[in-house]
């Protein structure tokens, strides 16, 4: 939960950094809600009460700097998935997952309220898209599974 990505930025401390210095340094960069190995594969979770597009974004700019990440090195080639778990759905959100090849999950669990997880937004056909041609091969770069 809340897992710290990204090559830890320069803090102006002097070199080399104590343990205690470079854990201290690592709290400026950036975090998934959740990553997680599982069948030789990296899973990277973003979760929202009530989902916004903004969500896609945060998961290919952490899928970005998992995969700089030092720490994570051994497992750079491994393929990853991008899982979005959302308590509300909201169909115009939903339907861009696939773009970004997104696990798009809905988990309403017994205590949320009905208030809580009240589907939201109203999906709308998509004709023509107008994404670059070479779209998914921006995404490939970062060796994230397709979505199936």
């Amino acid at each position: 939960m809340n897992v710290r990505v990204g090559p830890t930025i320069a803090t102006g401390l002097p070199y080399p950094l104590t343990q205690a210095q470079a854990n201290l340094a690592r709290v400026l960069n950036r975090w998934a809600d959740t990553v997680f190995l599982e069948n030789g594969t990296v899973n990277l979770v973003e979760a929202k009460m009530r989902p916004d597009p903004g969500i896609f974004s945060k998961l290919v700019h952490c899928a970005r700097k998992l995969r700089l990440d030092p720490t994570w090195s051994a497992y750079a080639s491994w393929p990853m998935n991008l899982i979005a778990v959302v308590a509300a759905d909201d169909p115009s959100v939903a339907m861009e997952a696939p773009f970004y090849r997104v696990q798009w999950v809905v988990y309403q669990p017994s205590f949320l309220t009905s208030d809580q997880t009240q589907a939201s937004g109203v999906g709308t056909p998509i004709s023509p898209v107008p994404l670059p041609q070479d779209y998914p091969a921006r995404l490939d770069l970062l060796n994230i599974n397709k979505v199936v």
